[in-house]
């Protein structure tokens, strides 16, 4: 056995997660910060997939235990839709409009809709996880037809 090969062996094989390149927080430093039209069309295919599988449950299950949520949830870190300074109430405010007037997802910006996620996406991973139905803010959302219209003005990208 070559030098080289013995001084391998011996070297401690780290876990990919003590990376020092790796970093365990996703969520954007900022609204300000632009996202790419990439990320806002993975969103709306991630929000097709929530919709779909909501329509095959017949208004039953608990909707933070479907794999569908957990792939909106991480895509919404991972793609800007989860930022550092935003703030609740900028997104309930966008919410409770939305679920007032369908039509009006039609006109919501960029901003807007990554408020609405980052409030959905907060609500139910610090508020509804442990209810009985689970997701009161996603039921909520997808119940209404909100979750569709959002879906078609994603789409626009």
């Amino acid at each position: 056995m070559t030098e080289n090969r013995k001084r391998d062996m011996k070297r401690k094989i780290l876990p990919l997660s003590d990376d020092p390149c790796l970093s365990f927080d996703s969520s954007s430093d900022s609204i300000e910060e632009k996202v790419s039209v990439n990320q806002v069309r993975h969103m709306r295919w991630v929000l097709q997939c929530l919709i779909e599988k909501y329509e095959t449950t017949d208004g039953f299950g608990r909707p933070v235990d479907w794999s569908e949520w957990q792939l909106f949830l991480s895509a919404g870190y991972v793609c800007g839709f989860v930022c550092k300074d935003l703030e609740a109430g900028e997104g309930s405010a966008v919410f409770h409009k939305l679920l007032d007037t369908l039509g009006g997802a039609q006109y919501l910006t960029i901003r807007q809709l990554r408020a609405l996620f980052h409030y959905i996406i907060r609500s139910e991973r610090w508020g509804d996880m442990g209810g009985d139905r689970g997701g009161n803010t996603l039921w909520r959302f997808l119940e209404s037809g909100a979750a569709e219209a959002v879906c078609n003005r994603l789409g626009e990208v």
